[in-house]
């Protein structure tokens, strides 16, 4: 079932704040998050909101070669990426000109047979993962703000990979209502405290 509301959240001490699901909660009252992320669960599914604050990628020549950085950071070794759509985004709460990306990939693990038949190694193994990451790159910080939206797709519960088609548009229900949320959280996302990252505006 599609969310249709959302909540005003505080991240990082009230730092930052942005908008998110309201069936999202905190994943810091059910187990340990590192102090340098904030992460949200679904309560009706497997997916995820992660915000990340990474050094900035400063080794790279380009913003787009650190976003695929921040990408191959999250695969795991043996999986199988893709990367199907990059673009721009705006930022109506950040400085002008504040530079920022997002991308669509799938993350296929690295449990399927030789043929292309899935291998589940337990209970709700996804057969593939869907990633929204939209890079936010502060450079007088030195940091990389990096928020993650990760959909599962659980054999018998969403599309298969066969049925969608993200070359065309074709995502399915579930991530055209992670599009909706990275939108959501872009147009509100918003530094209430410069000092998070160690130095002023």
């Amino acid at each position: 079932m599609a969310t249709n509301s959302f909540k005003n959240v505080e991240l990082f001490g009230g730092a930052i704040t942005a908008s998110l699901p309201s069936d999202y909660i905190d994943a810091s009252s059910i187990r340990q998050v590192p102090d340098h992320q904030e992460v949200y669960l679904s309560v009706n599914g497997f997916n995820t909101i992660i915000f990340d604050l990474a050094e900035r990628v400063s080794q790279l020549p380009t913003d787009h070669d650190a976003l695929s950085f921040h990408l191959e950071d999250i695969v795991e070794s043996g999986d199988a990426c893709e990367i199907w759509h990059t673009d721009t985004v705006g930022l109506p709460n950040f400085p002008p000109n504040t530079p920022a990306y997002r991308l669509t990939a799938t993350i296929i693990p690295q449990a399927t047979a030789a043929n292309g038949a899935f291998l589940p190694s337990r209970p709700h193994t996804p057969t593939y993962t869907v990633v929204l990451l939209t890079l936010i790159r502060l450079a007088p910080q030195s940091t990389d703000v990096v928020v993650t939206i990760n959909i599962p797709h659980i054999p018998g519960e969403q599309e298969p990979l066969d049925q969608v088609n993200f070359e065309q548009g074709q995502m399915g229900s579930l991530v055209a209502e992670g599009v909706r949320f990275q939108d959501e959280i872009m147009n509100t996302l918003q530094i209430n405290d410069w000092g998070l990252f160690g130095g002023g505006e």
